[in-house]
């Protein structure tokens, strides 16, 4: 099937109690892989990619792989989203070049900065019916201080996300709860509850991002609180990297990069295959 947005794939999701997995990819076998994937487990997924990739690879080359993938797996919804995306110029460039999906981060600015970007991008994506995701709070890197991870200032208020989502009217909202992006280094302090109050205050789908590293039961919970979108970045380069390393110790002379993209391949999907299964999206497309 064609390309899809986040507005056709999550109301299902949140209506029935399951995540998508939302994986971001870094090139066209990581991509290949997480598709292959989701079309064996019957799955609706979410290729996510962030915008050094997007410069090193082009908007339109990587829309190309998408939509070629999207041919071969006719029967599973699938969505190319932009993730992070924080200039304005590639935002419009994607939109432009047949993505279905991005996402503006304007978190870092007031709330009604982050505000009025959002807006302009709404309005960029609205003529092609281009879902846009937005970001409330600081979501830190895990290489912030934990105790400064933890203050709750830097979550999401609900107030927060009640006015930015009435005023900017996001597809899809992610919401600081304690979660960070990269490998924790200690357990997080998820605040479900506040994702809960959230949910219950916008008319917009609840994502997680910082999703690598969280143990089956904390997602259970951030979906029972009302997570419909689940995003994975650092799992599946540790997952490609680690198997870059391996290969090169155990077949050195090996002069035929198919065999390592097999191996790859293989590694990747087995990953995500477990992600699939603990959101409860398989089967589900």
């Amino acid at each position: 099937m064609p390309l899809v947005t986040l507005k056709e794939i999550l109301p299902k999701a949140r209506n029935e109690g399951y995540a998508v997995g939302a994986f971001n990819i870094f090139d066209q076998l990581s991509m290949k892989s997480v598709v292959e994937c989701a079309g064996r487990l019957k799955s609706p997924v979410i290729l996510q990619v962030l915008p050094p990739v997007v410069r090193q690879f082009g908007s339109r080359g990587i829309a190309w792989w998408a939509k070629a993938l999207a041919m071969e797996h006719e029967d599973i919804p699938m969505v190319l989203h932009l993730d992070h995306g924080t200039d304005l110029h590639m935002i419009q460039e994607c939109i432009q070049n047949d993505w279905n999906s991005v996402m503006i981060d304007a978190s870092t600015q007031p709330l009604e900065t982050n505000i009025h970007l959002s807006r302009e991008v709404m309005a960029m994506a609205a003529a092609s019916g281009v879902s846009v995701e937005g970001e409330v709070g600081c979501i830190f890197s895990v290489n912030e201080r934990q105790e400064i991870r933890e203050k709750d200032e830097h979550l999401a208020s609900v107030n927060a996300c009640r006015v930015y989502c009435q005023d900017a009217s996001v597809h899809a909202l992610a919401p600081a709860i304690g979660t960070a992006h990269g490998l924790y280094k200690d357990k997080p302090n998820l605040n479900c509850g506040r994702l809960e109050e959230i949910g219950n205050s916008v008319n917009a789908f609840l994502v997680i991002h910082g999703g690598t590293g969280l143990s089956p039961e904390d997602f259970r919970n951030l979906i029972r609180a009302g997570a419909s979108k689940i995003n994975i970045a650092t799992q599946i380069y540790m997952e490609y990297m680690k198997t870059l390393r391996e290969f090169g110790r155990d077949e050195p002379e090996c002069s035929d990069p198919g065999r390592f993209f097999s191996v790859a391949q293989e590694n990747i999907e087995a990953r995500v295959k477990e992600l699939m299964e603990i959101f409860g999206c398989v089967g589900r497309a």
